[in-house]
This record gives C-alpha cells, structure tokens and sequence, in this order.
C-alpha cells in the first residue's frame, strides 16, 4: 500500500479527486437561430437566437455582417459590419435595433425597426461572440455564425428583366447533412407578372479537373449528371424589382425528394430559394445572383435520420450558352425530361406538363 495514503487526510483527498474526475460535464449554453414558420424573415419578423440554458445576459455580444466571404468562408478584408458589438446595455443599436432576451434569459428578440430596409433581398451573417456564458461563468471559447436575410415582400406586379441565357448557378453550403449542393436553375419568367417556373438541375464538378474544391461555385466548372445519379426539380415563385438594375426573387415552398449517389435518399421539406439578382452583375459581366435558401428539416439516409432546419447562403452566375448541355431541362420545352429520362436520372415534373405563361 501507498504509505502516502495511509494518513486519513490523504485518503480524504484521493477521495475528493476521484469524486471530482467522476462529475458530469457541464457545457457552456449552444445557440441556435430561430427560424420563422414561413420559412424566411420580412422586415416584420423579429430575428431570434435560442439558448440550450439560461445565459448570463452581461456576455451576450451580436455583430451583424454582410455575407461578404470568401470560398473558405472567411470575411473578406474590407468587409465593414453593419452593426458591432450589439449588446442589451447597448440597445437599440445603431440607434434601431432592440434587443431584448425573455425573462428566463433562454431566447435573446432583435426587432428590426426598418434597420435592414436598403439591405433587403441580400443575405446577411448573424455574429455571436465568444463569451456566452451561463450564470455559473461556464463560457463559449469560439464566436458562432448563423445566416440570414431580410425579404421584401413579392407581389403580382410588370418586370422588366433581361437575362443572359435565362439560367444560372447555384452553389451552397448544406452544413447539417453536410454537402456542397451544385445546381443549373433554368428560369422562366411572366414578365406581366413577376412569377416564374425553374427547373433546377443537379450540377457536379468537372471530374476532369480534381483540383476544383467542393465549395467551387462558378458555372465553368459545373458539369450536368444525365445518368441515373443525376436528378432534376421543378419549382415556382415569383420576382420584383427593387431599383438600381437589381431584382429579388423568392420560390414558394416544396419538398424535395431526392436519391444521392444512386444510394442515399434525401428529403428537404419546405425548401425555398430567396435572393437578389442582378442582370450583368459578376465582375465577369455574367448575371449574378446571391441570397438564402431554406428548409424546415428533412431526413437522410435508410432508415431515414432527421436533419434540423437550414438556412444558407447561396450565390450563382449566368451560365452561357456554350456551358449548357442539351440534355437538361428547359422550363419552355414541351418535353423538358426526355433526355434525362432516356439516361434513368430523375426529373420532376408536373404531370401533366404545362409551362403555361412564363413562356408565352
């Protein structure tokens, strides 16, 4: 025997430190953004943080960005935020945004006042620092990022947009699956009313080139999938103008019912696709477009594991007419699926078929 631990305070001592290596962990508080019902926030919608225990209110700390990064998501070094350093001692920030947290500390509320008013349709990153911390002192040692976006509203009214080739990309970080969506969006669209029909098509990289990154989201890059891996969906919304050459578009919800890789079922409910878009705008002089997309949940996998919500950045370019294979789908074609359908992918579409007056 340890003659060490023959003395009774010794032995009280060892057996204070077992007791101690034997206690439960205690995490600092998680954080999470509430997502609105509908699926996206209006200039009406309070914006929502939830915490997984009651914080300690002097340590939450919010910095409001643009969604200024760079392919590894890093901010860009001229990226200036729109708020810093948001706090409850310093509501209403920036003279507008109140933030307020309920009265058991567990959800922080930032109503809006118009402070997003020029920044609608474009999306935004929503900072919480390092430093939230429970009553008991327990911190976050690392700042926790959530992206978001402010919608205008999307009415029936006239547009005039000319676009390129009328379809463009889309690349976006699906995070809790977690996979790189590539997409082609064919739009076509009512110019009597802003609505518009969009066939998206899965886009994988060049497989000749295996330098290009998951996260590579330029169309010269993309490549469609026609074989029984590839898959396309059909979906509507509409668009409006908001001056200066730009326009915002916003899908109405649907579900998406997908097999990857020929073996992992994907379902994403509520997936809408919101952004801003604007006619030659790439330093390239391509069509650009940038905004979120959303889900309420979904499952993967057989049998099926749920995933949480989602709400992503997304960005997109004008694909030229030399970057567009025949063999995918057109919203204006009479028979959009054939060439997919030939090679076993999976198209989506409305049955009957009827493009109706986005193509008129």
């Amino acid at each position: 025997m340890n003659p060490r631990l023959t003395h009774p305070l010794a032995a009280l001592a060892a057996l204070t430190l077992t007791a101690a290596a034997c206690d439960e962990y205690d995490p600092p508080p998680e954080v999470r953004i509430v997502q609105p019902s509908v699926g996206f926030w209006t200039s009406s919608t309070p914006i929502e943080l939830d915490f997984s225990e009651a914080i300690d209110p002097a340590t939450l700390v919010l910095t409001i960005w643009p969604s200024e990064v760079d392919l590894e998501g890093n901010f860009r070094p001229d990226v200036v935020p729109l708020v810093a350093d948001c706090s409850l001692a310093t509501s209403p920030c920036n003279g507008l945004l109140a933030l307020e947290l309920n009265e058991t500390a567990t959800r922080a509320i930032l109503t809006q006042n118009e402070f997003f008013a020029d920044r609608e349709g474009k999306p935004l990153i929503l900072e919480v620092h390092a430093g939230l911390a429970d009553p008991a002192g327990r911190q976050r040692k690392v700042s926790t990022r959530f992206d978001f976006q402010v919608n205008p509203r999307c009415g029936n009214e006239p547009i005039d947009i000319a676009l390129d080739t009328g379809m463009l990309s889309l690349t976006a970080n699906l995070q809790v699956l977690p996979i790189w969506l590539h997409m082609y969006l064919d739009f076509a669209i009512d110019r009597q009313t802003g609505k518009f029909a969009v066939f998206g098509s899965f886009a994988r990289l060049e497989q000749r080139d295996p330098q290009l990154g998951p996260n590579y989201n330029h169309p010269d890059g993309f490549e469609p999938d026609l074989t029984s891996a590839g898959w396309a969906v059909y979906f509507t919304g509409c668009m409006v103008a908001q001056g200066n050459g730009r326009f915002f578009l916003q899908s109405d919800p649907f579900d998406v019912n997908i097999v990857v890789l020929n073996t992992i079922p994907v379902t994403l409910t509520d997936f809408q696709v919101q952004g801003t878009l604007e006619p030659g705008g790439a330093p390239d002089g391509r069509d650009f477009v940038s905004g979120t997309l959303s889900t309420s949940g979904g499952s993967f996998g057989d049998p099926p594991n749920s995933v949480d919500p989602i709400t992503t950045a997304w960005d997109g370019f004008g694909v030229i007419e030399d970057e567009i294979d025949p063999g995918l789908p057109r919203v204006c074609e009479e028979e959009p699926c054939a060439e997919m359908d030939a090679g076993g992918a999976d198209c989506q579409k409305p049955d009957p078929y009827e493009p109706g007056p986005v193509c008129e």
